[in-house]
């Protein structure tokens, strides 16, 4: 995250993959009522419907190359110096 008040796109996707992940998990382990499980299933299908749309924008693509991009010159400065 950054220290902006709001997360950074590039941190978008593995945030939806967290969420939805530990919603499953929950839904899986816990022996919840109905009701709560429905609530969480709804959760999570919402949660997909965003995560789709991260497919619908260039936006996504050019954050997470320039974080690639961040990532791989700081690999390179660290072996060199």
């Amino acid at each position: 995250m950054s220290s902006a008040k709001y997360p950074m796109l590039s941190s978008s996707v593995p945030i939806y993959n967290y969420l939805i992940d530990e919603l499953e998990a929950y839904c899986d382990n816990h022996n919840s009522s109905k009701e709560i499980v429905s609530a969480v299933k709804a959760g999570i299908d919402k949660l997909e419907r965003y995560y789709e749309k991260t497919d619908d924008t260039t936006m996504y693509t050019v954050a997470t190359g320039k974080l690639i991009l961040k990532l791989c010159l700081f690999f390179f400065k660290s072996t060199i110096i």
